[in-house]
């Protein structure tokens, strides 16, 4: 499976039944005010779960199931990690643009 380079996650924990590990803020130390472009994907064949490679702050790669995980935006950066609040809205504007394409 293809993922577009443009895409950013955030990290929203799912902390129902069944809670999936790691956990991204406490084992992971991922900072829920960041967000996490996507490096690769995983999917074991043994489970339905998928788990996203990830870089947290401190630059560390880790696999993050996709049930702690919420689509941001796509945004054209290099950057492993961005804070939400330096996010433009031109940055999110051209992002849009370019993903309308046909």
């Amino acid at each position: 499976m293809d993922i577009d380079p443009r895409l950013y996650v955030e990290i929203h924990p799912f902390d129902g039944p069944y809670p999936p590990h790691p956990h991204p803020i406490d084992e992971g130390h991922f900072d829920p005010d960041y967000v996490y472009k996507v490096l690769g994907m995983y999917n074991p064949s043994e489970t339905s779960e998928c788990y996203f490679m990830l870089a947290n702050p401190q630059r560390q790669i880790w696999f993050i199931p996709q049930r702690h995980l919420l689509a941001y935006r796509l945004i054209d950066s290099e950057e492993f990690f961005v804070p939400k609040n330096t996010i433009s809205a031109t940055t999110v504007r051209s992002a849009d643009r370019t993903s309308a394409r046909p």
